[in-house]
């Protein structure tokens, strides 16, 4: 009987598996593969037939194992019936019904007990150190099992195959069969041109001397045999396997980081651009300014600055991750085009974000990115009245599209600038959607700037209707 697999370790077993499989952590907070789980395609690749499915999980992994057996399970099963089949049907006493079997023991047994015996290594889940030996020994272990076979069992289990056959003679030994498959090359006989008979036939063949079993190269090569099929030749895949996981795992850590390095870059420059001296100064001394010639306008300048600065810092602190929202980035960038308003009363904006998109998860400081862009290239450098329009919409194709536009100078008369939080942004959605996402800027034909913020959109699940509560009895008169 062939041993049965093991079913997936409980909930214990499996975190304690999956965590000595996983070297780290995975970009984003995804984990890498345990046993249970395919291996990524950076390792594994995209490609695979049926003869190689089993491939995508690790090596002597449950599902790898089979997979694996399987596969080559049914090939041996062809292989037996497509060179054997013909000969037990045709001429069953004299068939080799004996060597049939051992040859089936033989492959069968490390088929299955070897990946079975690794899968159980593996799901101890030890250190490398510990596995590799283990794994090996699981692999000998198979090897030696179906050696000790062909060595003492092997001619007893064929005598009584015979037995059961009837192909014994009056001794009751039974009928010896050489399986030979390929060209057979007989010399001729010289005195009568006829080819002479095979050795061991003929008249004095009851005479020979009854043939012993296989030599010590058929044992050879039924050792190799059965290491090949036990997974012997896996197992430097399996330390190639390991090695690309950490390989792996040590990439996603570093783009994790650099992701998180690029939000921090973000989120301090967003700052100092929100808290900078001459951001305060010019907002103070418009403030002075105006009480003298315009208290009221005064006023709402303090007003202004009370409500950007009460909308934006809270959510430099809670915003560096993914779960900013478009409603609470437009608060930031409405806060911010006030205040700019109320600092140059010939600039006007308008905001046009629907209430079904609001709740869509949305990158933060982006969009007060944009909107700073275009005050200080578009408005600052215009003489006269400008206006910025921020639109949120679908897509052509069903994504998230934010544009903040502005009638200002246009590209030809910039204020100057590095364009470092253009490029960030464009890192970071590459970082966060890859080809997804993108971030366009065009010029206006009637004079300006477009900017154009495409992601994903995702929109947050719909709660459940409240459960409709029972019906009271109605009273009796």
């Amino acid at each position: 009987m062939t041993p049965a697999f093991p079913a997936p370790p409980a909930a214990a077993d499996r975190g304690a598996a999956e965590s000595a499989a996983a070297p780290a952590e995975a970009a984003g907070g995804q984990a890498l593969p345990g046993l249970h789980t395919p291996l990524p395609i950076e390792i594994s690749g995209r490609t695979h037939g049926w003869l190689t499915a089993y491939r995508r999980y690790p090596v002597f992994s449950p599902a790898w194992a089979r997979g694996r057996a399987a596969t080559l399970g049914v090939t041996v099963v062809l292989a037996t019936a497509l060179l054997f089949g013909s000969v037990l049907v045709s001429a069953p006493d004299t068939a080799p019904t004996g060597a049939v079997v051992q040859t089936l023991i033989g492959v069968v047994l490390p088929l299955f007990l070897g990946p079975w015996l690794g899968s159980r290594v593996r799901a101890r889940g030890w250190a490398p150190r510990r596995e590799g030996p283990a794994l090996v020994a699981a692999v000998l272990v198979a090897v030696l099992l179906v050696t000790g076979f062909n060595e003492w069992l092997a001619e007893p289990m064929k005598q009584r195959v015979a037995e059961w056959t009837g192909a014994v003679d009056e001794q009751g030994r039974r009928k010896r069969a050489a399986l030979m498959i390929g060209v057979i090359v007989q010399p001729q006989d010289p005195a009568t041109g006829a080819a002479s008979a095979p050795p061991g036939t003929g008249r004095d063949a009851d005479q020979r001397p009854h043939p012993r079993g296989p030599g010590p190269g058929s044992h050879l090569m039924m050792a190799l045999l059965a290491f090949a099929l036990a997974g012997g030749f896996a197992l430097p895949r399996w330390w190639r396997e390991r090695d690309g996981l950490a390989t792996l795992a040590r990439e996603r850590e570093l783009a994790r980081a650099q992701t998180e390095r690029r939000e921090a870059e973000m989120r301090l420059s967003v700052l100092a651009a929100q808290v900078e001296p001459h951001f305060l100064f010019n907002t103070l001394a418009g403030v002075r300014s105006a009480i003298a010639t315009d208290p009221a306008r005064a006023s709402e300048m303090i007003d202004r600055l009370s409500d950007y600065l009460r909308a934006a810092i809270p959510r430099l602190r809670s915003d560096g991750g993914s779960a900013a929202t478009l409603a609470g980035q437009v608060e930031i960038a409405r806060a911010y085009l006030g205040l700019m308003a109320a600092r140059m009363p010939r600039l006007s904006y308008t905001i046009d974000v629907p209430a079904s998109l609001q709740g869509a998860a949305f990158p933060p400081l982006m969009l007060i990115s944009l909107a700073e862009n275009a005050v200080k290239h578009g408005v600052e450098p215009k003489i006269g009245p400008a206006h910025i329009a921020i639109r949120a919409e679908h897509s052509a194709d069903g994504r998230l599209q934010v544009t903040v536009a502005d009638d200002g100078a246009g590209f030809g008369a910039s204020a100057g600038g590095s364009g470092l939080g253009l490029a960030n942004i464009r890192e970071r959605l590459a970082q966060m959607h890859g080809e997804r996402a993108a971030l366009a800027l065009m010029a206006r034909p009637e004079g300006g700037v477009v900017a154009s913020l495409v992601v994903p959109l995702d929109l947050p699940a719909a709660p459940a209707p409240p459960a409709a509560a029972p019906a009271s009895p109605s009273a009796r008169p």
